[in-house]
């Protein structure tokens, strides 16, 4: 008895998505860059605030502070704290 080839097991009329595919990594990165913006807005309006030199930085930065009130006033921005203050014990730092 032989055993059924793999190639009669898949349905051809189902059309595979690659795991591989650019579009796929594209999108898991921007969403953990948007996970990271949200969890911890401060430190994005940080970043964008000491490169804002020339003005051109102006929109997304207004951007991240409109996200900074509404994580604070959602709750979120406590979290990041306690995840702050973790990470500084963890690490051992004390400047932060």
């Amino acid at each position: 008895m032989s055993e059924p080839r793999a190639e009669s097991l898949v349905d051809p009329s189902i059309n595979l998505k690659s795991a591989t595919s650019p579009w796929t990594w594209l999108r898991v990165i921007y969403a953990v860059m948007v996970l990271g913006v949200f969890a911890f807005p401060a430190g994005m309006v940080d970043w964008l605030d000491e490169r804002n030199a020339d003005g051109w930085l102006s929109s997304p930065l207004a951007l991240a502070r409109a996200i900074e009130a509404v994580s604070s006033a959602v709750g979120v921005e406590q979290v990041g704290q306690v995840l702050r203050k973790g990470f500084t014990a963890l690490v051992g730092d004390t400047e932060s």
